[in-house]
């Protein structure tokens, strides 16, 4: 008598939904004060102090690099990254009928309300940090445009896009690298 379980029953147990990963600096004020580190190092470097065009002797052009990366570290230390999971396909299809398109949805042929969907869906996703539809919304209202459509991205695409097995080109070439020094 053969006792090994169903192929499905035994794919089940292996079910892993996908996660996404959406890392989010915060204090985006930074990133002018940073671009104006950058701006002020690129013109110290056009003026070196040692004769070369790396501007490596250039007090000025080293102090400008050593705060740039000091203020990649803050701004490192201000990223929050939100991680999303996937629903089961029963939990997003009634996450779905439970935000019905409004009138103007239903003309632009929309299935969903979008005003009350993005929301929902990213808070129903959301595993670190976990969040209520409530805190998503005030999340929402204090982020810019670009910072919740990568949040509602990671949210959809979890549930809407097929899981690759991605190939990273700088895992390649650190290993291509690395064979290289080896020989």
């Amino acid at each position: 008598m053969d006792t090994k379980p169903p192929v499905v029953a035994d794919l089940l147990t292996k079910v892993r939904r996908p996660e996404k990963t959406v890392p989010i600096c915060l204090a985006g004020d930074l990133q002018a004060e940073f671009e104006d580190l950058d701006r002020d190092l690129a013109i110290a470097r056009e003026q070196p102090a040692d004769g070369t065009l790396a501007g490596g002797g250039n007090p000025l052009a080293t102090q400008l690099a050593h705060q740039i990366m000091e203020l990649r570290e803050r701004m490192r230390e201000h990223t929050t990254v939100f991680r999303f999971r996937g629903l089961p396909r029963k939990a997003f299809s009634d996450l779905v009928a439970a935000h019905p398109p409004s009138d103007e949805d239903k003309e632009t042929g929309n299935d969903v309300n979008w005003e009350t969907f993005g929301v929902a869906l990213v808070s129903a996703c959301a595993v670190e940090p976990e969040m209520t539809e409530a805190e998503t919304g005030q999340l929402a209202d204090a982020l810019t445009q670009a910072q919740w459509d990568s949040l509602f991205a990671a949210a959809w695409s979890v549930n809407k896009r097929d899981v690759d097995v991605p190939f990273s080109y700088a895992a390649s070439a650190v290993l291509q690298s690395s064979k290289k020094n080896s020989k």
